[in-house]
């Protein structure tokens, strides 16, 4: 992993002091020196920093901070974290770099009544997020599924979760969750394929009814769901690779 604070080569002091700070953060995927959905990646830290911080964020410092850190060949999943003082409304800009893996062909979600703190802001507090995909992963599934209490599907500990319904309808649950960036790119292509999507609620209850279910961030793009606790879902290659093409379709932007 690579790192820079505020443009230059970051210390391990400064990582440490980054670890479990307050802040928030967005993380893309950068190819050859572009990301699609930059502009929403920098509108989301632009919002995120005003409920932080009370402050306006420079975003055109912070794309280019983000432009210092990317190589101009290669893909890599890039992380830039605005980590300050919750006593200060400034902010420094910390990116870190990790290589863009490959993601399992599937994943199996174990359901857990929980929800992330302030779930519409991407911040730094996610031990609980850990905790419960770590408790997942012991008993035997990739990742935990939250639910709220009354019984409606929320998101996994890092990813939106999406289903196809019978008619073809791609359904976004309707729950206090993080509006996700890779979400919002999908619902444009789709959209564009004249695809119908819809946000409502999703009881757990009725997982069984869809036809396909999938997760989505910008590490591991999209990935088909095999089953939610003991319900068995179909994988549906063509359906994936619809997915695929509605994410593409959005242009990649130069950093």
């Amino acid at each position: 992993m690579t790192a820079q604070l505020n443009g230059r080569p970051a210390t391990v002091e400064h990582l440490a002091s980054a670890v479990g700070g307050y802040g928030h953060f967005t993380t893309l995927r950068v190819a050859d020196g572009t990301a699609r959905g930059l502009a929403d990646h920098l509108a989301r830290l632009a919002d995120a920093h005003r409920r932080v911080f009370d402050a306006d964020l420079d975003t055109g410092f912070v794309r280019e901070c983000l432009r210092r850190a990317v190589p101009a060949r290669g893909t890599v999943i890039a992380r830039i974290t605005l980590v300050g003082s919750p006593f200060a409304d400034t902010a420094d800009v910390l990116v870190t770099l990790r290589e863009a893996g490959g993601a399992p062909p599937a994943v199996r979600l174990r359901t857990v009544r929980a929800l992330r703190a302030l779930p519409e802001i991407k911040h730094t507090g996610t031990f609980a997020q850990h905790f419960h995909a770590r408790a997942a992963r012991r008993a035997g599934f990739d990742d935990a599924l939250f639910v709220t209490g009354d019984g409606h599907i929320g998101e996994t500990s890092v990813c939106t979760i999406g289903f196809l319904d019978p008619e073809g309808t791609v359904v976004w649950p309707d729950a206090p969750v993080l509006p996700g960036v890779t979400q919002q790119l999908l619902t444009r292509g789709l959209t564009g394929f004249e695809v119908r999507v819809e946000q409502r609620p999703v009881p757990v209850a009725d997982v069984g009814t869809f036809r396909a279910a999938f997760v989505a961030n910008a590490g591991s793009l999209l990935r088909p769901v095999s089953a939610v606790d003991d319900v068995a879902l179909p994988l549906d290659d063509e359906w994936m690779s619809l997915l695929r093409r509605a994410y593409d379709t959005n242009p990649p932007e130069p950093v």
